[in-house]
């Protein structure tokens, strides 16, 4: 059977956009205090499971919803820390940056393609590692997607761009970063392959 079961203001995907709308206020509680574009933190500093409702409850179309989520992107019950403020909604954009990111797998592979690729792009800075798919941690690509944050926040739109997607990751650690730009109003694309 399949009905439509989803609960409201939950997209089809299963991915509530709900703590957009949440992250554009600061929580008005003052064991939390946590600024506009940064999810609740509990009072051991971590990432609360839930906005609280004092904050989600300035949101009008949540006013009558028991509990909002905070989404995985969030990484709820990490340790908490300040992301970048939100572009005031409804200004437009002032200029746009293209920022890179190129991976390959072993230290005996050449980058020289896809950075090629990159700057036919039009990418003004790129960052790039030689580390395994397997690895969990990608010290360059968390530092592209903190700075691309960083100047959206400031009113600039920004487009991260990769040679091929597969170089982000797969699976669920491809949608989990598209999730992360997605919030942070990043852009995300491929460079043409040669």
């Amino acid at each position: 059977m399949t009905g439509s079961l989803k609960r409201p203001h939950e997209t089809v995907r299963g991915v509530s956009d709900d703590f957009k709308r949440v992250e554009s206020h600061d929580c008005p509680m003052s064991t939390c205090a946590a600024p506009a574009g940064s999810p609740c933190r509990t009072s051991k500093g971590k990432v609360a499971i839930r906005y609280h409702t004092a904050r989600f409850r300035l949101v009008p179309q949540l006013a009558k919803v028991l509990n909002v989520p905070t989404p995985a992107v969030r990484q709820p019950g990490s340790a908490w820390t300040e992301l970048p403020r939100p572009v005031n909604a409804g200004t437009e954009p002032v200029g746009h940056v293209r920022l890179g990111y190129a991976r390959a797998s072993t230290t005996r592979q050449s980058l020289d393609a896809q950075l090629d690729s990159l700057t036919e792009a039009g990418v003004t800075r790129i960052f790039s590692e030689k580390i395994s798919t397997r690895a969990t941690r990608r010290p360059e690509l968390k530092a592209a997607v903190k700075l691309a944050g960083e100047i959206r926040s400031s009113g600039v739109a920004v487009t991260l761009v990769v040679h091929k997607h597969k170089r982000l990751g797969r699976g669920i650690e491809l949608a989990m970063l598209a999730e992360e730009l997605k919030a942070s109003d990043v852009g995300l694309e491929s460079s043409p392959v040669n």
